[in-house]
């Protein structure tokens, strides 16, 4: 999974009645920028090594142009894992840092720790994160399910930061299969994927992600939830079915005529995550509250596992199942 999501920044906007009423401007509590962590550390087929991203915090009103954006990266900073027996520390890597290498070798690097390959004269800013580079060749910390990961974050300016998660064990899906759309046979060239699974006495918490062809893979919500995470609370160790909706690029085209469906013909892989609690709550309230948009939305805080910033360390495991739909 590439880190391109974890890159955008979100914008609120807000939506101005001008009819018999006055201009409403909010009063600013901001007393200063606070280091906003996003963080991750996975098992699963393929999974990136631990990387951590280290922005801070704007105030309300800015204007956010590509200074900003140079200037929001945290740099030097000492950002350390340990899981109860060793500790290891992540090397600061900017995009940037890459550009002198041979091609070949610079993609081949970029590929492996998840950072698309930027254009930093297009863009104008650029990208870096901390990563443990030894884990690109399987030597890094050991990264397993069941395990516990404290992170540890010491920079300049900014109070020293601390987060735990976990890696649950993952649960395992079944199969996949797919089936007429509604409409069938006047559409007949979209179709659904089912996922069959039995869930397992937990609690659990689940994220889902799904890829179509050679696209990356994008967040994906199953039937009835909302969103791209779901705990058991309802379906506790029960055996059941589910759609899988098809993720997309949330900067994408959208159609609703296409929304969710797959084209006959198509390759599925449907990427089944793990998560703690702490991490399914992050993901939770910030998708309800992205959601939650307009005139009569309602604001939800986002709950972090930092301590001393804002943001999310984040464990899980995953497994991944591929499915070929016939024409």
């Amino acid at each position: 999974m590439k880190i391109t999501s974890a890159l955008s920044i979100s914008f609120l906007l807000f939506i101005l009645i001008t009819a018999c009423e006055k201009e409403f401007t909010p009063e600013t509590t901001y007393d200063g920028p606070e280091m906003v962590v996003e963080g991750y550390i996975t098992k699963g087929s393929g999974a990136l090594p631990p990387y951590v991203i280290l922005t801070k915090s704007i105030e309300y009103s800015s204007s956010i142009g590509s200074d900003i954006l140079t200037d929001i990266f945290i740099h030097n900073a000492e950002v350390s894992i340990s899981d109860g027996n060793n500790k290891v520390q992540l090397q600061e890597l900017c995009v940037s840092d890459l550009q002198a290498l041979p091609p070949v070798l610079r993609d081949a690097i970029l590929q492996a720790i998840g950072i698309p390959n930027i254009n930093l004269d297009s863009t104008g800013f650029d990208v870096c994160i901390y990563t443990d580079l030894l884990g690109i060749v399987g030597l890094g910390i050991d990264v397993r399910e069941g395990g516990t990961y404290d992170l540890e974050i010491i920079a300049d300016d900014f109070d020293t930061v601390t987060a735990t998660t976990t890696i649950p064990y993952g649960v395992l899906i079944d199969s996949l299969s797919y089936r007429h759309h509604p409409s069938y046979p006047a559409n007949d060239s979209l179709v659904e994927v089912v996922a069959h699974f039995r869930d397992p006495i937990g609690p659990n918490y689940y994220r889902s992600f799904s890829q179509r062809n050679e696209e990356s893979f994008y967040p994906s919500s199953t039937q009835g939830t909302n969103g791209s995470v779901s705990n058991d609370k309802i379906f506790e160790g029960q055996a059941f079915s589910f759609s899988v909706i098809r993720g997309q690029d949330p900067f994408s085209d959208f159609d609703f005529n296409t929304f969710g469906y797959f084209w006959r013909g198509d390759q599925v892989t449907f990427r089944a995550s793990n998560l703690d609690y702490a991490h399914f709550r992050f993901w939770q309230t910030l998708e309800y509250n992205t959601g939650s948009q307009g005139p009569f939305g309602t604001y939800t805080r986002i709950e972090s596992n930092i301590k001393g910033g804002l943001g999310i360390w984040g464990g899980s495991s995953y497994n991944e199942y591929t499915l070929d739909i016939p024409e």
